[in-house]
C-alpha cells in the first residue's frame, strides 16, 4: 500500500471519528443506549482534553506524515473526495474558541441525557 492511500484511509478514518462524535449521541439517544452514551462521552472528552491542551488531533499527525512521505511535492495535493473529506474536517471559519464552546455545551447536552431520560418505545 503507497504512502498516499494509506494518508487517504486516515482521512476516511477521521471523518468516522467526526461523525461519531457528531451524530453518536442522537443515535445512542434514540436507540436509549446509557453503554453508548458513555463511550461517546468518553469520546467527547479526549477531544475536550485535546482542545484544552491545544493538541493537534494524532489522526492529522499521521495524515501529513504520511503524505509527506508520499510525495515530494505539495502535501495536499489530493484528489476530489478527499480535497472535499479534508474541508470537512479542517473547517477555517472556525476558531478553536467556537468549537471549543460548541464542544462544551455538547458534552453538558449529553451528560444532562443520563439523568433526563429518552421516553420508551412502545
Amino acid at each position: 500500500m503507497s504512502y498516499r492511500t494509506a494518508a487517504d484511509l486516515i482521512i476516511a478514518l477521521h471523518v468516522l471519528w467526526i461523525a461519531f462524535v457528531i451524530l453518536g449521541f442522537p443515535l445512542f439517544l434514540y436507540l436509549n443506549s446509557a453503554r453508548g452514551r458513555i463511550i461517546h462521552l468518553a469520546a467527547l472528552a479526549a477531544m475536550m482534553a485535546m482542545q484544552a491542551t491545544r493538541t493537534i488531533c494524532p489522526l492529522t499527525h499521521l495524515e501529513v506524515y504520511l503524505k509527506s512521505k508520499g510525495s515530494a511535492g505539495s502535501v495536499y495535493p489530493g484528489q476530489f473526495m478527499i480535497e472535499a473529506a479534508e474541508r470537512f474536517i479542517y473547517v477555517e471559519d472556525l476558531t478553536l474558541e467556537k468549537i471549543s464552546c460548541a464542544t462544551i455545551l455538547y458534552f453538558i447536552i449529553v451528560v444532562l441525557s443520563f439523568w433526563f431520560r429518552p421516553l420508551r418505545k412502545r
